[in-house]
C-alpha cells in the first residue's frame, strides 16, 4: 500500500523549487554525526550549525537539540515530525 502511495506521488513529477531567499513555512533538516559533533544541515541556513558533541549517542543529542532549539522557543507550534534513519 505505501509503495503504491509512493509510486502514484513519483508519476506526478518535481515539485518546482522555491526561488533562493524565499520564505519557507516547512521544509526538512537533516542532523549528522562527523568528528564526533552534531551538526545540523538545513538548506535555508548559510552553512553547517555545530551543536556539538554528540557523546556518543547520535539520537540522544539530536532530541535534545531538538527539543531546546525547535520545541521550547515556540512549544504551541505543532507543525513538527522526526525521522531516523538507522540500521537494523
Amino acid at each position: 500500500e505505501l509503495h503504491q502511495a509512493s509510486e502514484a506521488s513519483a508519476v506526478g513529477g518535481q515539485t518546482a523549487a522555491p526561488q533562493v531567499g524565499a520564505s519557507v513555512d516547512h521544509h526538512f533538516v537533516a542532523f549528522v554525526e562527523q568528528g564526533g559533533d552534531v551538526y545540523e544541515l538545513d538548506g535555508c541556513k548559510a552553512f553547517p550549525v555545530n551543536h556539538g558533541p554528540s557523546q556518543g549517542d547520535l539520537l540522544g543529542a539530536v532530541a535534545r537539540i531538538v527539543k531546546s532549539c525547535f520545541m521550547e522557543p515556540d512549544p504551541d507550534n505543532i507543525h513538527l515530525n522526526m525521522m531516523a534513519l538507522v540500521r537494523s
